[in-house]
């Protein structure tokens, strides 16, 4: 008994978090150059093999990390420095930047959704698939107002902000893209939370143009989403 409730309380899930995490990080570290590395999914793996090997349930394990869950409101409000930071650069791309993510917003919608129905997905996986690119909080409020499943639409928003970070410097390289305001923006708005802190291992100016294209992102699918899928379900 005392041992569960060693493993349950919040100093326990807030060490085993932040270890897992840097684990992830210093494996990341000495294998420089390996962009499949990803620090965010080595923790994911330690943490479930933890809670599987003590026999937790996730429940649980979630009540007991909530202080590192409440942190996530903090850092996004921190995200407003960078972007304090650069906003003359911000200001002059301004229009481009609104055109980009409208654009990015739709496209990267429909391509999902089509491609789904190609593959013979249910209804479900189509629908769900749809605010992928979208920052969690965001996509799951969507979720609730197009009626799909919450937790099938933040595994496709993981999954593609993970696949995204990874392959994003790879085509970066592969175009010869070296412009750090396009190459943040791209991984905003693509790749949302876990975009955005590739972003930074670029440079300053990259993460405040990423944060602004996770935020511009998660604005314009919150409005024009629930309206594409009204019109996907209608015609």
């Amino acid at each position: 008994m005392r041992i569960e409730l060693i493993l349950c309380c919040p100093t326990t899930a807030l060490f085993v978090t932040t270890g897992s995490y840097l684990i992830g990080n210093w494996f990341k570290e000495k294998i420089k150059g390996y962009n499949i590395v990803n620090p965010t999914i080595i923790a994911i793996f330690l943490v479930i093999i933890y809670i599987n090997i003590f026999n937790i349930p996730y429940e649980n394990y979630l009540k007991s990390a909530n202080l590192i869950h409440g942190l996530i409101d903090i850092a996004t409000v921190a995200l407003a420095i960078p972007l304090y930071n650069k906003l003359v650069f911000i200001k002059k791309s301004i229009l481009s930047i609104f055109s980009s993510v409208i654009i990015a917003c739709l496209v990267a919608s429909l391509v999902a959704y089509y491609l789904a129905t190609l593959m013979g997905s249910s209804e479900a996986i189509k629908f769900a698939i749809i605010p992928k690119s979208t920052t969690t909080p965001i996509a799951i409020n969507i979720a609730e107002q197009i009626k799909s499943d919450p937790s099938l639409v933040v595994f496709f928003v993981f999954t593609t902000g993970i696949v995204g970070a990874l392959i994003a410097p790879i085509i970066f390289k592969l175009f010869a893209i070296e412009d750090h305001r396009a190459i943040g923006l791209s991984l905003g708005i693509t790749s949302h939370g876990i975009g955005v802190a590739k972003a930074f291992q670029y440079s300053e100016k990259a993460g405040a143009f990423s944060a602004l294209g996770m935020g511009l992102m998660g604005i314009i699918s919150g409005i024009f989403l629930p309206l594409l899928v009204l019109f996907l379900k209608n015609y």
